[in-house]
């Protein structure tokens, strides 16, 4: 609740003296109130209070005046009279006295110049007309042989006005800030692939045209191929690494799977004439991991023993042990997977590498931005973005492709967040923010997030650290915070004098 209590003095037109034929009564207006008007947004209540100081009032014997807060909203168009109190001279309020007009259930009726207080409170319902309006006093003089006359006052409808209530709170600004990613390393990608090269038994020279060979072959040179024809990509590297079964001994599968794999990286070497260092090759003489993860997961193999063969191939012992073990342990088994699995792993498997090339011109930029935004550095999407004004929809859409393709890049994940702010997805921006580093536009950005949520002082410790970093726009939300915590809904709006 907003409480506001002032003492201010409202100077209203004395009325003026009647004839006596008339029995007119000469009205004099309070001076010294004390005035609370609270609005109470959880209860969705509004209270005023206002207390006259009746000392300072003084009336003709027969004259009264009739005081009655009202609430007007700002077009005029809806008010609400709160319970009036009234004012006696000394004979009024002897007649009011009379008429028992002064029990406890009627404390509203005061006598003029009294040391007391007459004091209006009420607490009433809070409409919504009442988001912009005033709290205005009528003044009306009356006598004993008069009804009441308006006393006017200077507000635009008439009366006093003692306060203003708004309770439109200011907005919280909406700034980001957008900042460059700082990644310009070049794009580095790969071609991936295997292929199932044969050799005579137990030699290790290469056939091309020995069993499918050719056909193997062609998914290196294909991948290899299709780097060298883009224009935009270099080769960096081929790496051929092979792997033999585990049938025969360990020592025989070194060998050979050493020597053929040596053997096609120099077959793929000649034939294109890389550079010394282009193809590179290792081996694996026996590739338990590729049988393991056929024999648990290639249910098309009909295998009676599939839990305790797998607990063979993870078993530490020796492997041309293991591999007899399993042989003689589950014999069936055993043929099965000599017979379809082995074969699959006598394989090549190949990666090609390049980079793609550094472009500074736009319309290179622009034209990998539409054919394939994954060659792209960090730092291009900003250049493209640059051609668009900041948060219009082109340059939205650049920075929330950087983002997709680079998910782990601090700045494009903040970049990412303050696209969320602005369609008002915090639960996304937060996301997003959780992956945007501890730069100042980070701070920044979080310190948004929590104002949006109300978290004021999370978000100043947040804006606070980015002003800290050199963000001076900081400063901004900080005096935009400060003045929504303040926000009183209601201003005095009568001069203010010192209590009397």
């Amino acid at each position: 609740m907003y409480n506001i209590l002032r003492t201010i003095l409202i100077s209203a037109a004395v009325l003026a003296a009647f004839t006596p034929a008339k029995a007119a009564v000469q009205a004099e207006a309070p001076k010294v109130y004390d005035v609370a008007v609270a609005v109470n947004e959880q209860d969705s209540t509004v209270s005023v209070a206002i207390e006259l100081l009746l000392r300072e009032l003084s009336l003709k014997s027969d004259g009264e005046l009739i005081f009655t807060p009202v609430i007007i909203s700002a077009d005029g168009g809806e008010s609400l009279e709160l319970d009036p109190v009234t004012v006696c001279g000394r004979n009024r309020w002897y007649f009011h006295l009379r008429n028992k007009e002064l029990e406890v259930t009627n404390p509203s009726i005061f006598r003029a110049g009294a040391d007391e207080k007459a004091t209006m409170v009420q607490i009433v319902p809070f409409e919504a007309w009442m988001d912009h309006c005033t709290v205005e006093l009528r003044q009306e003089a009356a006598t004993c042989c008069r009804a009441p006359e308006t006393v006017g006052g200077t507000s635009p409808n008439g009366n006093t006005e003692l306060a203003v209530i708004d309770t439109e709170r200011p907005d919280l600004i909406k700034e980001f800030i957008f900042a460059p990613p700082v990644d310009d390393t070049p794009v580095e990608k790969n071609i991936e692939g295997k292929a199932f090269v044969s050799f005579v038994v137990n030699r290790t020279e290469l056939k091309p045209d020995y069993m499918v060979n050719r056909r193997e072959i062609a998914k290196i040179l294909n991948s290899i191929d299709y780097v060298r024809n883009d224009s935009d990509a270099v080769i960096t590297g081929v790496h051929i690494k092979g792997f033999a079964s585990p049938e025969g001994s360990y020592t025989n599968n070194i060998r050979l799977a050493k020597g053929r794999t040596a053997t096609l990286s120099a077959y793929v070497r000649d034939l294109y004439h890389f550079d010394e260092g282009i193809v590179t090759n290792s081996f694996e003489p026996e590739d338990w991991e590729g049988l393991r993860s056929y024999v648990k997961d290639s249910l098309d193999y009909n295998i009676a023993h599939r839990e305790e063969i797998l607990a063979m191939i993870d078993s530490p012992i020796d492997p041309d042990v293991k591999n007899d073990l399993i042989k003689r342990t589950y014999p069936a088994d055993y043929q099965l997977i000599l017979k379809e699995i082995y074969p699959w792993l006598r394989h090549s498997d190949y990666t090609v590498k390049y980079r793609i090339k550094i472009y500074t011109d736009i319309n290179n930029l622009n034209r990998l931005f539409e054919s394939d935004p994954t060659r792209l550095r960090p730092v291009d999407f900003y250049t493209i973005a640059a051609q668009y004004p900041e948060g219009s929809e082109e340059y939205l859409k650049v920075m929330q492709t950087a983002v997709e393709v680079y998910s782990a890049d601090p700045m494009l994940n903040l970049n990412a967040a303050n696209i969320a702010f602005m369609a008002d997805e915090n639960d996304k921006a937060e996301a997003y923010l959780a992956k945007a580093g501890t730069s100042p536009e980070a701070s920044f950005a979080r310190g948004v997030l929590a104002a949006r949520r109300g978290h004021f002082d999370e978000a100043k410790g947040h804006f606070g650290a980015a002003k800290n970093g050199g963000l001076v726009k900081a400063d901004d939300y900080l005096q935009n915070i400060e003045s929504i915590r303040n926000y009183h809904p209601v201003t005095i709006t009568v001069k203010l004098l010192k209590k009397a």
